[in-house]
């Protein structure tokens, strides 16, 4: 049998050639992908630069020439003050980095939408008049760190002139919403953490179809809340006016609502209009039962039994839904005093989906069973379902 040596010099010398290669790979393998990073065109360029904050579009425009001046037509503006924290005067920076951003920006690229994230009210202010004077659709202003005092909307003026061209209004944190210039043209609006200081400020917004009102509390005469929209299709009402003295009434003029969800504490009183074209509920009512010491508060906290009987109030009112989910503590709150629900009328007759959510990692209980029968009286042929709501 012949063998075949390989002398140790050649050996190395393969080797060398081996690890040439795999360098040469790698180099190849970067420049591919350099090529592919560059290859993108400018239209794909900036759309990402609009899911980012104005100011990391800033700095990736330093990775290439020829990014340079791509963040400055990105129909979108995201301020953040967070961003500065590391810098030695913060506020100062972030001032100057707004001044410089609304300078130099190309004015010929129409602005869709600008959000803002700060403390600041004079920095706020100036955004917000540069987005009404270039006619924005969106508007986000976030507030929430914010946490001294609910201070007015300082930025009417800037809104009143947009008129019917801002669809999309977001609110949140210290802010107090009350009187507001008539939007024609805005269709959803998100209020978070605000101080409603009026008792109906939604009728200014004719054309509203979708309304979300998140951790806000009440603070006016008629200690009541009213929401009128003749086009309204979506209501959110999560977790408001918080204790010691939830809201007294909810007043809902929206015929064309075709989903309503509900959070939070139970209005002692709610009042709707013949909603025919309701199709989904969701209902989350949270109830305490801890002691009131105060009697002014007393007068204001209903007992176990007047929750339940407003509770039941509200269903009769959400009568023709469709699809309805209740949560774990509303089905508790319907089952105590079963023969209460023996007794009353089932308030759904459309109902073709009840939704009874079961408390995380428990079987299905008896309380299920009880609540289901009550409410599939005037809808037998109504498919019942026990899935968590998403």
């Amino acid at each position: 049998m012949k063998r075949k040596f390989v002398s140790s010099s050649s050996t190395s010398n393969n080797n060398n050639h081996g690890d040439d290669d795999d360098d040469d790979d790698q180099q190849q393998q970067q420049q591919e992908e350099e090529d592919r990073l560059s290859l993108l065109p400018d239209v794909l360029l900036i759309y990402i630069f609009s899911f980012i904050d104005t100011k990391l579009a800033v700095q990736a425009s330093l990775l290439s020439k020829r990014w340079v001046n791509l963040w400055s037509s990105t129909p979108v503006l995201n301020f953040n003050s967070s961003e500065f924290i590391s810098f030695r005067n913060p506020k100062p920076a972030f001032d100057s980095f707004i001044d410089n951003v609304l300078a130099t920006r190309n004015q010929l690229i129409k602005l869709d939408s600008v959000s803002i994230k700060t403390t600041d009210h004079n920095a706020l202010a100036k955004v917000l008049n540069y987005a009404g004077m270039h006619r924005v659709g969106s508007l986000n202003v976030d507030m929430s760190e914010y946490l001294t005092k609910c201070r007015p909307i300082s930025f009417l003026d800037s809104l009143s002139g947009l008129g019917g061209l801002l669809k999309c209004l977001r609110l949140k944190g210290m802010l107090e919403f009350g009187a507001f210039p008539v939007c024609s043209g805005l269709v959803s609006l998100r209020l978070e953490r605000v101080k409603i200081v009026v008792s109906e400020p939604f009728s200014c917004f004719p054309n509203l179809r979708e309304l979300f009102l998140v951790n806000c509390k009440l603070e006016c005469e008629s200690r009541a809340m009213e929401v009128i929209g003749f086009r309204l299709t979506r209501l959110t009402i999560s977790s408001c006016f918080y204790q010691p003295i939830p809201y007294e009434k909810v007043v809902v003029l929206a015929p064309k609502l075709e989903k309503v969800e509900l959070e939070g504490l139970i209005p002692m009183e709610f009042e709707a209009s013949d909603m025919s074209e309701l199709d989904t509920v969701y209902v989350d009512c949270c109830f305490s039962f801890q002691q009131v010491t105060d009697w002014n508060i007393y007068n204001f906290h209903p007992d176990e039994y007047e929750q339940k009987v407003n509770l039941i109030r509200i269903l009769w009112c959400l009568r023709n839904a469709k699809c309805v989910h209740l949560s774990p503590s509303t089905i508790k709150l319907l089952s105590l005093s079963h023969s209460m629900l023996d007794e009353e009328q089932s308030p759904f007759v459309k109902l073709k989906v009840l939704n009874l959510i079961p408390p995380p990692n428990k079987p299905v209980s008896e309380l299920l069973l009880s609540v289901a029968n009550y409410l599939l009286k005037g809808s037998p042929e109504a498919v019942v379902k026990s899935l968590p709501w998403w």
